[in-house]
């Protein structure tokens, strides 16, 4: 998977780095070796990481000590969040306002690995709870039972995989408004998302 990693000053994230790559992540930064916080590397006349599409996590390295970071610092956490890429913080809480954000906060950073592969292989809880909404609308709309709607959805960069797995029977023809309508749903959530597959699982 690939991970943006930021810092909030040069040199921290190293370890952090190091445990993902050796974990088999692909590591990229909004910055080079030794570079300022601004501009970053979508703001000159080199390319931005998060163009690709394919950055599956974002993780944030903060200082354990020193006066709180400057906003500059968090700029590409921010770009990630607006992308809707699972971010990570890891260092003290309560450092940055960026925690109520984040997917996980990190105390200790030799957990990053581990929080990230947990992370890239679960549910996207936002897209989720965005397409049950949708589901569930086409059910209460076809005179069905809404809290039937169960969906389930994950990111591969900048793909989204949905799955409809309906907790009661429904008819096919209302299944394939869902799917429309769940997919709409979530352009309108994620217009980032590159393409939306629906899928109906075999209902029970």
């Amino acid at each position: 998977m690939k991970v943006l990693v930021l810092e909030e000053r040069i040199g921290e994230s190293c370890d952090v780095a190091l445990g993902l790559v050796g974990a088999g992540h692909q590591i990229v930064r909004c910055h080079g070796a030794d570079e300022p916080a601004f501009p970053c590397r979508g703001m000159t006349d080199r390319h931005c990481p998060l163009d690709d599409g394919d950055v599956g996590v974002a993780v944030m390295v903060h200082s354990t000590g020193g006066s709180p970071v400057h906003d500059a610092v968090e700029d590409g956490a921010r770009c990630a969040l607006r992308r809707h890429i699972p971010l990570v913080v890891a260092g003290p809480p309560d450092r940055t306002r960026l925690d109520e954000w984040a997917s996980a906060v990190v105390p200790d950073p030799t957990a990053v690995t581990d929080v990230v592969d947990a992370i890239g292989s679960s549910p996207s809880p936002r897209h989720t709870e965005v397409a049950e909404g949708a589901f569930a609308g086409v059910l209460e709309g076809h005179g069905l039972e809404p809290a039937a709607a169960v969906a389930v959805v994950r990111r591969d960069g900048a793909d989204l995989r949905v799955e409809l797995r309906p907790s009661e029977v429904v008819d096919r023809s209302v299944l394939e408004v869902a799917a429309v309508r769940v997919a709409g749903a979530l352009r309108r959530f994620d217009p980032f998302a590159r393409a939306i597959d629906v899928v109906r699982v075999p209902q029970p």
